[in-house]
């Protein structure tokens, strides 16, 4: 399944994606105590909630519930973001097609794709991490660091705000390892490739953090799938971080 959030009335709302459509998932499934939300459905992914999603979804009358020029918005907001050599601060998030904003003092900005895991299930040194069991699913996350015409760190008290989405996809609905992903800029191919490797490095970092200290329903760890390559972004370029089963998301950085 792939659930994304859309603005229904100012609120943030839980949506899944059938055949093309955003379908209110909450509406379909018709039952009050489920959850509006996809952070409270990753809270409670477990059994019967999930059970109730694909029940509705699998319904004849499913379309019913399909919502008119949705407006996206980032689907999730992690209890916590884990990845390795990213500034240790608190990071605004933003969604698909929103600007980032230019930092005062940037020449230019270090762009970074990622793509992150998102636990569905608790896990600690006393419940060892396995992904069909503690993952719930994947997204993108495009990362930014502001640079100075010397290429030294812009710092700033909350940093360059992350890019989640479009969507999260179930664990259970893809293959991490063969995940086709892509990088534009301005519509130019950058870089291309599938997850393959960058799946089980991020299995192997989730074991490594849960032995550290617990991780909870709702954190999420993101690697970048291409190593340590970055790019330089300029004022009002247009960033695409696709894969297949999430969709695109498209940053276009502030002026």
């Amino acid at each position: 399944m792939r659930f994304v959030t859309y603005d229904r009335g100012g609120q943030r709302r839980l949506g899944a994606i059938f055949e093309g459509e955003v379908v209110d998932l909450p509406d379909a499934v018709g039952h009050p105590a489920f959850p509006t939300t996809l952070e409270g459905l990753v809270s409670s992914s477990r059994g019967t909630v999930m059970d109730a999603a694909r029940t509705a979804l699998a319904r004849d009358d499913v379309l019913d519930w399909r919502v008119k020029r949705p407006r996206i918005l980032t689907p999730l907001f992690p209890a916590s973001l884990l990845s390795p050599g990213s500034l240790d601060v608190e990071r605004r998030v933003i969604g698909p097609e929103q600007d980032v904003p230019w930092p005062d003092g940037a020449a230019w900005l270090e762009y970074e794709p990622k793509v992150a895991a998102v636990l569905g299930l608790e896990t600690s040194r006393e419940d060892a991490f396995e992904p069909s069991r503690h993952l719930f699913g994947y997204t993108l996350v495009s990362d930014w660091q502001a640079r100075d015409a010397s290429g030294a760190p812009v710092t700033h008290a909350d940093g360059v705000p992350i890019a989640i989405g479009p969507c999260v996809v179930t664990a259970d609905e893809v293959d991490p390892q063969v995940m086709y992903l892509q990088v534009k800029i301005d519509g130019d191919e950058v870089a291309k490739g599938n997850l393959n490797g960058t799946a089980r490095s991020l299995a192997k970092t989730i074991e490594a953090a849960s032995m550290l200290g617990p991780l909870a329903r709702g954190d999420a760890l993101a690697l970048n799938p291409f190593g340590a390559r970055e790019w330089q972004i300029w004022p009002r370029a247009v960033v695409e971080l696709g894969a297949e089963g999430i969709g695109t998301l498209r940053n276009t950085a502030g002026s």
